[in-house]
Formats: structure tokens, C-alpha cells, sequence
């Protein structure tokens, strides 16, 4: 330190030059570049593994619902209302007692799930429910359903006549 002419010390400050910020600058954007693409990717597969756990659980419960109290139980993709079967099984699912696909009584519905927005579900059959007999089989129901979102590879579960579901190995065909 130097003293200066009313005798205070002079500190010398000291600080980035204008290149050595640029460059800070230009590495932080390429990796915030290379970071959100890669984050993009991961809110993806974790709305297709969302989705998948939805349709699981909801299979589940009905299958469930089916064996215990020893009635018809049913899985469908669910209009506004929440009043009818709709062949969209991206919507909110319902699962409720009986098989009618067009008068779902508020008395019997045993749960909704709600729908995942960035993913789109499709049913190989093209049938707009999945009942349950009272022995927890799903006859005439078994089939793929394709879970897809943008850009990544899809899951397939697939639907067993008694009823079970798994996740298959090969990627869905979005």
C-alpha cells in the first residue's frame, strides 16, 4: 500500500478483465445449452414413467375392486362429465363398478385418476373400457397400450387375460 496526499492508503482494486468474462460467459451458456436439452429429456421420461404408474394403479384397483367385492369392475378413459367411456385413454381414467360404458353412476365410481399432459396413451384393441369379471380376468380385453411423449422412446404395457399388467422390454412404437 501507498500512501496518498491526505495520507489514507491506497488499496489497488482488483477484479476480471473484459476477455477473461467473456469467455466465463460464453462457457456457462454452452453449458446451460447442453444442460436444458438434457433436462428437457428427463421431465419427458419422467411424465411417460407418471403415466405408466397411473395406468398400473388403476388396473390394480380394479382388478382389485373386481375380486373383493365379487363384482364386474372397469377401467375407462373418462369424458368431462365423468359420465361416459371415451376411447381417448390419454384423459382421466375411472375406474368404477359395473360394465355400462355410457351411464356411470357418481355412486359407482370407485377412483379417477387424473391425466398426464405431456403423454399420450393409445390400446392396441381400440375398445373404449377394460372390465374386470369377479375372478379378476379381463377376457377378449388383453392387449398393448403405448405410452409416448415427444421425442423419446415410448413404453409399452401389456395387458394379460388375467388380467395383470407388465412393461415390455422394446420401446413403443411412437
Amino acid at each position: 500500500m501507498s500512501p496518498t496526499d491526505n495520507g489514507i492508503p491506497h488499496t489497488r482494486i482488483q477484479g476480471f478483465t473484459l476477455l477473461e468474462l467473456v469467455i466465463a460467459l460464453l462457457l456457462i451458456s454452452a453449458l446451460a445449452a447442453w444442460g436444458i436439452s438434457n433436462f428437457q429429456v428427463l421431465g419427458q421420461n419422467t411424465a411417460v414413467t407418471a403415466d405408466i404408474n397411473r395406468l398400473q394403479t388403476a388396473f390394480s384397483l380394479a382388478r382389485n375392486t373386481a375380486i373383493t367385492q365379487r363384482m364386474t369392475a372397469t377401467v375407462c378413459p373418462t369424458n368431462t362429465a365423468r359420465s361416459a367411456c371415451t376411447d381417448d385413454w390419454s384423459n382421466t381414467l375411472v375406474v368404477f363398478k359395473g360394465d355400462s360404458t355410457s351411464q356411470i353412476g357418481e355412486e359407482d365410481i370407485v377412483r379417477l385418476f387424473p391425466a398426464i399432459a405431456a403423454t399420450t396413451v393409445t390400446y392396441s384393441r381400440g375398445m373404449q373400457r377394460v372390465s374386470y369379471s369377479t375372478l379378476g380376468h379381463t377376457s377378449g380385453f388383453n392387449g398393448r397400450f403405448d405410452i409416448c411423449a415427444e421425442s423419446i422412446r415410448g413404453r409399452t404395457l401389456v395387458l394379460s387375460r388375467l388380467g395383470r399388467l407388465r412393461i415390455d422390454e422394446t420401446p413403443a412404437g411412437c
